[in-house]
């Protein structure tokens, strides 16, 4: 009782029982304080401890009333029948038969109301004949009827109307809660998408890594007769795909991968020194793409690590795909930004369409966070959103280089497993990436 959770819980019980006392009490001290200024009982001496009853009614009515959730309907009757020879309780039986109607059960509703209608005939009697002076309530039965059917009325409609607003508030908060959990069930499945997608990739390169390193060990373990420089050559290529290969499985450390996953086709991985060749598809699909190197040049891009440059590719290739989908035909803006031992940032512009595209591509919603999930991993970050000038900007950065991985000098690509991210399906980026 002392905790402020069960403190709401009894005051929202009870101030409805505390405004019907302090209402109906003093109503019912009007009507006996006329009785006393106007002449003595009609009834004699039951009339004159009529008022006793009328505490004994309030005071079973009050207890009632706080007990009625557990037996609504026995309880309501209970009420309405003492209230009805009862002034002090009567707005206590019009709370009651709310509560009642608020539970929106029409057959108990109506049952209630037709005893609380017979007793308060009765009750109105009883009063006009044995406590109330003549002339204080009208003894016309259809007077008394119609005033009842009033009251009635009332305490109905006020609960049904209650009952129907609790009903709509449970039904929005049961569906704000589902939209909650199925919001983060579908944000929890594409994290774990990309992750088991990313181990899926990485292990797959690992084993073209490897791979690298046994065939050109061996061929130093067989071969006769090799001349100092090509021992230096194999040596380079094996040290140089080791140190990729340990970079690579740094990255992927901690990630879960699906064990139930099913294997995919294999195919080139590519890079970012292909992007040139993505801007030109795109071109040639129709949408006008112009690109920037903003204080970094080719060479420099060229020495960026392996799975640094994988990602700006995908980035790159989801948001001109967006960009493609959402807003065709609009000029895309792409720039690159950078240096070694800093970072690399990629942003993709292009204005807002006027009006959604009629035939708008379906997407999945997820590419996006399925992206961002990727960057984070590899120590970086994206972020997506409207600019003040009207244009949509996807603005990405990662680290150039990793202290644990070997830049791959050439730039050439690797072979894995999968695409990516909704392999540059362009699924649902409301953004596009630009290559600074």
């Amino acid at each position: 009782m002392d905790s402020p959770s069960t403190a709401r819980r009894v005051w929202a019980h009870a101030w409805r029982l505390l405004v019907a006392v302090v209402v109906g009490v003093p109503n019912g001290l009007v009507v006996y304080g006329l009785v006393l200024t106007t002449g003595p009982y009609p009834g004699g001496p039951l009339g004159e401890i009529w008022m006793l009853v009328d505490l004994a009614c309030l005071l079973l009515c009050a207890v009632a009333y706080v007990a009625r959730h557990r037996a609504p309907r026995l309880v309501t009757s209970i009420i309405v029948v003492a209230g009805s020879f009862s002034l002090f309780s009567s707005f206590v039986v019009l709370f009651a038969v709310a509560s009642l109607a608020a539970r929106r059960r029409r057959l108990e509703t109506a049952v209630v109301c037709a005893l609380w209608f017979v007793a308060a005939l009765v009750g109105q009697r009883v009063f006009v004949a044995w406590v109330l002076p003549a002339g204080v309530l009208p003894d016309d039965l259809r007077l008394l009827a119609a005033g009842q059917v009033l009251n009635t009325a009332l305490a109905v409609v006020t609960g049904m109307f209650i009952g129907g607003r609790r009903a709509l508030l449970a039904s929005l908060r049961e569906q704000a809660a589902i939209a909650r959990r199925e919001a983060d069930a579908r944000g929890d499945g594409a994290r774990a998408a990309e992750r088991n997608r990313i181990a899926h990739e990485m292990h797959d390169v690992l084993a073209h890594r490897l791979s690298l390193v046994a065939l050109h060990a061996g061929a130093l373990e067989y071969r006769a007769g090799i001349d100092p420089e090509q021992v230096r050559e194999t040596a380079a290529v094996v040290r140089q795909s080791a140190h990729e290969a340990l970079g690579e499985l740094r990255e992927v450390l901690g990630l879960l991968r699906d064990p139930s996953a099913t294997d995919e086709q294999s195919r080139p991985q590519p890079t970012f020194a292909q992007v040139d060749e993505l801007i030109e598809g795109v071109r040639a699909a129709g949408s006008p793409v112009t690109s920037t190197l903003d204080r970094v040049d080719a060479e420099a891009l060229a020495g960026l690590p392996v799975a640094t440059s994988r990602h700006l590719y995908r980035v790159a290739q989801e948001a001109l795909a967006n960009a493609r989908a959402h807003a065709p035909g609009a000029p895309v803006h792409v720039r690159v930004q950078g240096a070694p031992g800093g970072r690399v940032v990629l942003e993709v512009t292009h204005p807002l369409p006027d009006q959604v595209p009629a035939t708008r591509l379906p997407s999945s919603g997820w590419g996006m966070t399925g992206l961002a999930e990727r960057l984070r991993l590899a120590g970086g970050e994206l972020d997506a959103g409207v600019r003040p000038d009207g244009t949509y900007l996807v603005h990405a950065w990662l680290p150039w280089s990793a202290p644990t991985e070997e830049h791959d000098p050439s730039g050439a690509t690797t072979d894995g497993v999968g695409d990516g991210v909704d392999g540059g399906r362009g699924d649902d980026l409301d953004v596009v990436a630009s290559r600074t």
